[in-house]
């Protein structure tokens, strides 16, 4: 076995094994919106932009255990917004994976995918805060129906978001490296 070989057995390896990891991830954050949606909304009383707003107390908690399925589906669907990015992150980071068990991880298709993580990652600059204001919205407004608490929205950035756009920056730099290399790949398969 040559050393060109055993690198794409590796890979190979790598890229099944990695496949298994991310759609298990994917998997884990769809059951964690879920949870936290259709059966336990009280879990939303930590939640950093909602605890300042809303008193932990059991009047709370029972007005957020007694919201009907129709609006546990809104906090669903708000909650899905704010993972949508990481979704559709670990999507094509499991496409990447699956070239690389193929053997193709320098495939033309590496580029675009990487771009694609790139761009989800520095959406998430602005899908957290617009899902976060959303989630304030609903749940007071939620909780103003049956509860005294005031309605409100808030707005916020944090330093996480921050750090993903960024990371997200760093992977579309990669991507347009990853292009250069895949050129460089096929001029040499051109040769031999």
């Amino acid at each position: 076995m040559s050393a060109v070989d055993e690198g794409l057995a590796v890979m190979a390896r790598v890229g099944r094994r990695a496949r298994w990891v991310i759609w298990g991830c994917v998997a884990l954050l769809c059951v964690l919106v879920g949870l936290v949606s259709l059966e336990l909304p009280t879990f939303l009383l930590n939640h950093p932009q909602i605890a300042p707003l809303v008193p932990g107390s059991a009047e709370v908690r029972t007005a957020l255990a007694a919201m009907p399925l129709t609006a546990r589906g809104l906090l669903f669907v708000i909650l899905l917004i704010s993972a949508a990015p990481f979704l559709w992150a670990l999507v094509e980071a499991a496409q990447i994976a699956r070239l690389m068990a193929a053997g193709q991880g320098f495939s033309p298709a590496l580029p675009r995918r990487l771009r694609r993580i790139g761009w989800a990652l520095v959406l998430t600059l602005v899908s957290r805060p617009l899902a976060g204001m959303g989630l304030t919205a609903f749940v007071t407004y939620h909780l103003s129906q049956s509860v005294a608490i005031p309605r409100a929205t808030t707005l916020s950035f944090s330093s996480d978001d921050l750090g993903f756009a960024l990371i997200g920056i760093a992977v579309l730099a990669l991507a347009a490296i990853a292009r250069s290399i895949v050129a460089l790949a096929d001029d040499a398969r051109g040769i031999v």
